[in-house]
């Protein structure tokens, strides 16, 4: 993401600030005004992992206790551990608080950590988790105040508390900045990968737009002269009737009744165009779906089924380069294959996404002996005793494109289907009766 759409967003929500004295964060600021674009909850999706993996940076709590000379008395180690508990039990609601009550949450951990340092040096690794909640919900100019102002408090507990710690408040000033860090590098992920989505969503939505034109002219082309031609045959034939000319207008009702059934078959090639997001952008949509559900994806499509014009909507998730690749190795499908595979992907995700309980996907879409092979693979332990309702939906897609599919169950849980494919066409344009990808 640019720097400039960073600007933009931050110019959008600029205007309050944040109270640094005392115990932190003024509570009864709207902070609707304090941060970006809504953004998702620390605790959702692939950030759940990262927000609770970096309470292993917590552990420095007790690191100081180690170096003192004398043991803490019961009662102050009754006080640490406590505390310790408290900031755990405080942070993890504070990464499932939606953005509105987040300033309650901030200023009680902002107290914890005054109130520790008081007995323990290690209290201020607390200020480093306040940063990176900061960091990603806030902005950057907000997130500056609150370092300058966490670090105004370090030297001062140095200066005045711990005088000979100066080792402890510098590893805490580190932990603080590379946590704050963390938190503005996930923001800015978070707002790219949102521009992205919309910018993706807007796409989508003008392909939708431009087919619905599309058919709407087709429509209009192929009903439009065969409807005139009706209309005007059966006049005539009402004007034979009339006029007692029976075998004249029984001609005419049956080059009438001619007439419709070619309509009906144009109408039903026309409608049979109308397809579902092409197989390519429906297996780079669902791989970024995995991917951002916390999947490590690896996607391998070779460049006989996929054109270089196709190789940007892919993006990242297709392994093999295309470049210079020969039209006439596409593997051409008809709508309602390319359809229906890009149902049967989806399906698949939709299924991974509820039932695996793995974290790795992968999806090999090869073409070989005028076959389709599309294997997806997750490394989830699944079990099945009976089939449900998306199973069999992608039984019942592939019989309708005369693809065979097996399901391999247990660890790693393999879905594979087989394509029979059409003749490769060696004219330059292909037919449009079907689809490129």
């Amino acid at each position: 993401m640019n720097s400039n759409s960073i600007k933009n967003s931050d110019k959008a929500t600029s205007g309050t600030g944040i109270n640094t004295s005392g115990a932190g964060f003024n509570a009864g600021e709207t902070s609707a005004n304090l941060q970006s674009p809504t953004l998702p909850l620390l605790a959702d999706g692939r950030k759940k992992k990262w927000s609770y993996s970096s309470l292993v940076f917590s552990l420095f709590y007790f690191v100081p206790m180690l170096f003192m000379q004398d043991a803490p008395s019961n009662s102050v180690m009754a006080l640490i551990v406590t505390g310790f508990v408290t900031f755990v039990f405080l942070y993890v609601l504070s990464v499932n608080q939606p953005v509105n009550r987040l300033p309650y949450y901030l200023t009680l951990m902002i107290f914890l950590a005054y109130t520790t340092s008081l007995v323990n040096p290690g209290g201020t690794v607390i200020f480093g988790f306040v940063n990176f909640i900061v960091g990603y919900y806030y902005r950057f100019s907000i997130g500056i105040i609150l370092l300058l102002a966490v670090s105004a408090s370090l030297i001062f507990m140095k200066v005045f508390l711990y005088p000979t710690g100066l080792f402890f408040f510098l590893a805490a000033g580190v932990n603080i900045a590379v946590l704050f860090g963390f938190g503005v590098m996930e923001r800015k992920e978070t707002l790219f990968q949102q521009k992205e989505a919309k910018h993706a969503a807007a796409l989508g939505t003008l392909s939708a737009i431009a087919e619905r034109e599309r058919i709407g002219r087709d429509l209009h082309d192929v009903a439009g002269h065969a409807l005139s031609s009706i209309s005007l045959k059966a006049q005539v034939a009402d004007k034979l009737l009339t006029k007692g000319r029976t075998a004249e207008a029984q001609a005419e009702v049956k080059a009438l009744a001619q007439l419709s059934q070619q309509l009906l078959s144009e109408i039903r090639q026309t409608v049979s165009g109308i397809k579902h997001l092409p197989l390519r952008q429906e297996i780079a949509k669902n791989m970024a779906k995995l991917s951002e559900q916390g999947f490590e994806v690896v996607s391998d499509v070779v460049s006989d089924v996929i054109s270089s014009e196709a190789s940007d909507d892919v993006g990242d998730i297709v392994n093999n380069e295309v470049n210079n690749v020969d039209e006439s190795n596409f593997t051409h499908l008809t709508p309602l294959q390319e359809t229906q595979m890009s149902l049967i992907v989806k399906e698949a995700t939709t299924n991974i996404l509820r039932h695996s309980k793995g974290n790795q996907v992968t999806l090999t879409l090869q073409c070989t002996n005028d076959m389709l092979n599309l294997v997806i693979a997750d490394n989830g332990n699944s079990h099945c005793q009976a089939e449900g309702n998306g199973v069999q939906g992608i039984r019942e897609r592939a019989e309708l494109i005369n693809a065979s599919v097996e399901f391999q169950w247990g660890s790693p849980t393999v879905l594979t289907l087989q394509l029979p494919l059409l003749a490769k066409h060696n004219n330059s344009q292909p037919s449009e009766e079907y689809i490129c990808i």
